[in-house]
C-alpha cells in the first residue's frame, strides 16, 4: 500500500515538473518576441504627396470619333512649316457658280481645252509687261484658270526664291511682297506640265491700296517662266 502510494505521488510530482517547463517556455518566448518588435520598428509610408512624380498610368485621350464635333475639319494652317507652299500664301475665296452643273462643266471644258493645246507651241519665255505700282506692297493673286491638273510654279523676286514650289488650285492663293524702290522683277517659273499641259495660270496684281495693277494669264512648258516688272514710284 505504501509502494502504491509514492507511486502516484511520483506521477503528479513530475507532471507538474513539465507544466512548469512549458509554462516558463511560453514566457521566454514572448520576451523574445517583443524585443524583436521593439528592435525592429514597422516601416512607416511617408504622407507627404509628390506632386512632381511621373504617374504609372495616364488616362488615355479621347478618341476623336468618339467627340461630338469630329466632323468639323479642323482650317489648315497655312504657316505650319510642311505645308509645301510658303508661310505667305493665302487663300482666296473660290469662284462661284449659281447652277452646280456648271462647275463640272466648266472643269470637263477646262480639260479638254488643256489636252488640245501643243506643249511645244509653250518653250518661250513670256514677258507679262511692266507696270508702275504705289505703295511699298504687291499683292499677288495666282490659280490654275483652266482644269485644275497638278500644275506647280516657283516663284522669284529679284532672283530670290521667295516660294519654292506652289501648286496652282482652282482658287486664288496670294502673296504679299515688299517692292524695293526701282524695278521689281518678279519670275513665275514652271516646274511642270500637270497631267495634260501646259502649264496654265491667272495672275492678278494689286497694290497695297486694292488697286488692280495687271491681270494676265500664261500658258508655259516645263522650265520656262513668266515675268513680271513692277516699277515701284
Amino acid at each position: 500500500m505504501f509502494f502504491k502510494h509514492d507511486f502516484y505521488f511520483f506521477r503528479k510530482f513530475k507532471l507538474l515538473i513539465y507544466l512548469a517547463k512549458c509554462f516558463s517556455l511560453i514566457l521566454i518566448t514572448n520576451n523574445l518576441s517583443g524585443q524583436i518588435e521593439n528592435n525592429n520598428p514597422s516601416f512607416k509610408f511617408p504622407n507627404d504627396v509628390n506632386e512632381n512624380r511621373i504617374p504609372l498610368y495616364r488616362q488615355p485621350k479621347e478618341s476623336q470619333y468618339l467627340q461630338k464635333d469630329f466632323l468639323k475639319k479642323a482650317p489648315i494652317d497655312m504657316t505650319d512649316p510642311n505645308f509645301d507652299e510658303g508661310e505667305n500664301i493665302i487663300m482666296e475665296n473660290p469662284e462661284k457658280f449659281l447652277d452646280p452643273g456648271d462647275y463640272y462643266l466648266s472643269k470637263l471644258n477646262g480639260k479638254s481645252v488643256e489636252q488640245n493645246k501643243d506643249p511645244n507651241k509653250y518653250k518661250s519665255n513670256q514677258y507679262m509687261g511692266d507696270y508702275r505700282i504705289n505703295g511699298g506692297k504687291a499683292r499677288i493673286i495666282f490659280r490654275d484658270h483652266e482644269y485644275p491638273d497638278g500644275d506647280r510654279v516657283k516663284i522669284l523676286h529679284n532672283d530670290k526664291v521667295v516660294l519654292p514650289n506652289v501648286l496652282l488650285m482652282e482658287r486664288f492663293k496670294g502673296l504679299s511682297l515688299e517692292l524695293v524702290n526701282g524695278f521689281n522683277k518678279i519670275d513665275f517659273v514652271a516646274l511642270n506640265q500637270g497631267e495634260s499641259g501646259p502649264n496654265t495660270a491667272e495672275v492678278r496684281v494689286y497694290d497695297e491700296y486694292g488697286n488692280m495693277t495687271a491681270s494676265n494669264q500664261w500658258n508655259l512648258a516645263t522650265g520656262v517662266r513668266a515675268t513680271y516688272i513692277l516699277v515701284k514710284e
